[in-house]
Order: structure tokens, then sequence, then C-alpha cells
């Protein structure tokens, strides 16, 4: 019989600082209560523990050491989740890298990060890299099968690097934001303390693992109230059967992208009743409009919560749908021990309705860009800035805009220099500037201004065939305009408001 979750759960693991010591801790008070669900397989909470044991004997075997960072490109699975919490435990570094990155990306993200051992779904030749290929849980499970399910591993301390993510950032090269142990777990805590979920909630996770956004609101919830998790390889393969799947399995909690909700809200049928173990949606990671924000929850009669955080910062606001002087529009309020103000030039803003740089201070802050010191720039007052923009109304946060040329489409970061940087390699091409423009369906999408070298010709859809062989379809320009030469400033600085 399984057992319920008491309310002094929290205040177990409240003061442990980090995933590996609370998964023992969950594992030993709830061992039968069912953790992962994919497709047929569903393992439980003392299952899952014993083959994280067994994966850390794995990475013994391997020769693997502490702080050595592993390199995760796999597609949403039970292995990923496996080898993510193996890692913590085992002292060493994730690195996850998005399912669905091109081959020549994966290469310099995987030169960048130093990883020791890369676990992918397809082999990359002539890698100074071991790669270990998985096809599926079955063969994921002969690997590490064989090895004891005991395991007495270093200490993990609360300030030791866990996690390393990319950023899109702005610059020539993506960054590896580091992120401790304490900042991981602080960040899961907040969001218990400020009624973000609830014990024994069953999530749905339907968006990409390699990002933050799916292991921070169904994963690492799920665990640290001793939860469910319905794991679906991504949105699009269960896009038509979306709702069934909602009421079958009883979710309670689903994170997705503005995307995702505006493919629901078309193409989905209206539900004729409240389906009240559905909480709320959580939509994050790209500007949530306030039109479909509206339109969703009027068609379906289901709460959309927009949330608001950064890699760097983690899950920063959370619009509480339940709070009786809730604002559609709104990104909510600080979690419990997050503390935002708004910047002028270095000045704080107080009044209503005027429009400054989102500054953040919290416990889940990040431990730097690896490899970089950090920069002062970055902060004022001890508070981080985002680069994005909003304003108060009535003490709630709106977001305005993004003070960062970062292109968000479908709820996923892009580089403009990434693209510039392809397009610029092309042999007709002299220079270039890529900006986001407006989208119905992703939010933003993609435009380059191009500038051929003199007596150079050639046609567009080359271009964008160039971009899509090298950078992927989903990060490729969608239109390209050729322009004699491009609007700088005096300094030589392309001026893209004028491009816009």
């Amino acid at each position: 019989m399984k057992k319920k979750i008491s309310g002094s759960l929290f205040k177990e693991v409240e003061n442990v600082t980090n995933f590996s010591e609370i998964l023992k801790i969950i594992s030993k008070k709830f061992p039968e209560n069912i953790f992962l669900v994919e497709k047929n397989v569903k393992i439980n909470f003392y299952q899952f523990n014993v083959l994280v044991n067994k994966c850390c004997n794995y990475f013994l075997k391997k020769n693997i050491k502490k702080k050595d960072v592993i390199t995760i490109n796999l597609s949403n699975s039970i292995e990923f989740i496996i080898l993510y919490f193996a890692i913590i435990r085992y002292g060493a570094i994730i690195n996850p890298i998005p399912y669905g990155t091109s081959n020549e990306n994966l290469k310099s993200f995987l030169k960048l990060s130093k990883s020791k051992i890369f676990f992918t779904r397809k082999y990359l030749n002539k890698q100074n890299i071991n790669n270990f290929v998985i096809n599926g849980y079955g063969n994921f499970l002969k690997k590490i099968n064989k090895y004891s399910e005991n395991f007495s591993g270093p200490k993990i301390f609360a300030k030791d690097i866990c996690v390393l993510y990319f950023s899109s950032g702005t610059t020539e090269k993506s960054k590896l934001i580091k992120y401790s142990n304490s900042a991981m777990i602080n960040n899961q805590k907040m969001m218990v303390k400020s009624n973000f979920l609830k014990n024994h909630s069953v999530h749905m996770c339907i968006l990409p693992m390699g990002h933050t956004a799916a292991l921070r609101y169904s994963i690492k919830n799920a665990l640290i109230t001793a939860g469910k998790v319905h794991i679906y390889k991504n949105f699009w393969e269960i896009k038509d059967i979306f709702w069934k799947e909602i009421v079958k399995n009883s979710i309670n909690f689903v994170g997705v992208v503005p995307t995702i909700l505006q493919t629901i809200l078309i193409n989905s049928k209206k539900i004729n009743k409240k389906i009240n173990h559905l909480k709320f949606i959580g939509c994050g990671s790209s500007i949530l409009s306030k039109a479909l924000q509206k339109n969703f929850e009027k068609k379906f009669k289901t709460k959309v919560s927009n949330l608001y955080g950064m890699s760097e910062v983690g899950l920063s606001t959370f619009d509480d749908p339940h709070k009786k002087n809730r604002k559609i529009g709104s990104i909510g309020d600080p979690l419990v021990g997050v503390k935002i103000k708004l910047f002028n030039k270095k000045k704080i803003i107080s009044k209503n309705n005027q429009v400054g740089e989102i500054g953040i201070k919290t416990p889940a802050i990040f431990s730097g860009y690896m490899g970089l010191k950090k920069n002062k720039n970055m902060f004022i007052k001890k508070y981080f800035l985002s680069g994005d923009l909003a304003k108060t109304i009535s003490k709630k946060f709106f977001f305005i805009d993004r003070n960062k040329d970062i292109i968000i489409k479908g709820g996923i970061n892009i580089a403009p220099q990434e693209i510039d940087d392809c397009l610029n390699s092309h042999p007709s091409i002299k220079e270039s500037a890529t900006l986001g423009i407006a989208d119905d369906f992703f939010g933003e999408n993609i435009k380059s201004f191009v500038v051929l070298f003199k007596n150079k010709k050639v046609e567009e859809k080359k271009i964008l065939n160039f971009c899509r062989k090298k950078l992927g379809f989903f990060r490729s320009p969608i239109k390209i305009q050729f322009l004699e030469k491009l609007p700088k400033t005096q300094s030589g600085k392309i001026l893209k408001r004028i491009l816009k």
C-alpha cells in the first residue's frame, strides 16, 4: 500500500543541500510510490534510487572522477533522469545539451565544456571523447544492471558545481553557466514555500529535458514532494491527444511554452467542463501574450500561470492563478526568498508604470561563467541584471521586452551572433545582421539582413539552405533581406533598431 505524504515532508528535506540526499530520504520513506512513468515502464522511488547507484558504479568502472564533466544529449526519457541524478550523487558535473542540436554545434559545445564522457543517441566521429550510445531504456539497463546496487560515493558539498548550462548569449560564443547544488535545490525549496506545488502532485513532462525548465518544473518538483512524472518524448507526439492524456493520468501540473499553448488553443476542441485535478498550466521561457493567456483560460476553463526566470537565477516569479488579486498578463510575484527591483541607470525605480531593467537577488543565483571572471556590470547592489524590461502596476510585475539581442523562438533561446557567424562563412556574404521578428506561432522568428561582396550574386533560397545545413531548420532564418550596407554608429556597431 502506498504511503501518503504528511505535511511534515518538507521539514524533513528543508535543510538538505543536494538532490542526492533528498532522493535517499524520499526512497526510504516512500519506496513503493511510483516516481517515473514512460509508456509501459513504471519505476518507484526505491527502484530509481537503486538504478542511480548502479549508474554511479558504472561511472566508477569507466574511471570517471569527481568534478569531471559528463554531457547528456538524449531525448526525454527515464535513462536521461537516471543519468542526471547519478551524476549529482557521483560528484561529477552535468552538462545537458538539448536533443536535436546539430552535429557541428555538438562538437563545439563538447570542446567548450571539456566533457570526459558523452551519452547520446548518435555516435560522433573523430571526437576526443568517450561516446556512449543509448538506444532506449532496455539498452541502458544492459549497461548498468550488472553493477552493484550500493554506492558510497564522495561527500557532496552545497557549493560544489553540479551543472553546466549553455547560455544562448549575445556574444560570439556560448557561455557555460555554473550552477551549484545549493542554488539548484534552493530554487525548488522556494517553489514549495511559494505554493507552486503540492505533495503527491502528478506531473506531465513534455518540455525538452536538455533545457532547465523541464527538470525544474516537473522532475525535481516531483522528487522533492514525492510526486509522479509521466514522461513524453515531446509535446508534438501527443498534440492530438493532449487533453486525453491529462484526464487519463489525472495530471495536476504541466509546464509549457507559448508555442505549445497556442497549438493547443488552435487545434484542440473545447472542453465542456473544468478538469478539477489540473491545478494550472505553467508557461515560461518566452513572452506570453495577455490575449493568448486570456483566450486559453476562457476556452478550456484552465488557469495558465505566467512564469519568469533565467538559467542564471532559476524561476524568480510566479503568477499564482488562485490568488484573488491576480492580474492577467502579469508575471506575478517574486518567489519566497527572491527580491526583485527595477533599475534605470543604476537607480531603483519605485514609481508605478515606469519601465526599468529587472534586477534579481536570489539564493538560487549562479556561480558565474566557466572560464570567465564575474563581470561586475552584471550586478547592481547585489541584484543580477537580467537584461529584461518590466514595469509594476498595483505591485504586480509586467514583462515589457528584452533589453538583449537574444531571440526566443518557441521558448528556445537563439543567439543572433550564431546565425551571423554562419552567414558570414558563406563565400558571397560580406557581413550580416540577424534579429527577431514577431511571429504569431513561435512568438518570435528569425530574419537576417545581408550585404554581399561586390560583384557577387546569390539567391535567397540558396542562403537559407546553406544555413539549414549548418544550423538546422529551427535555428535558421526564415527570411533574408539584401542591403547595400548595414546602418552603423560611428564606432562601427550595427544599428539594429533601424533595421527593425
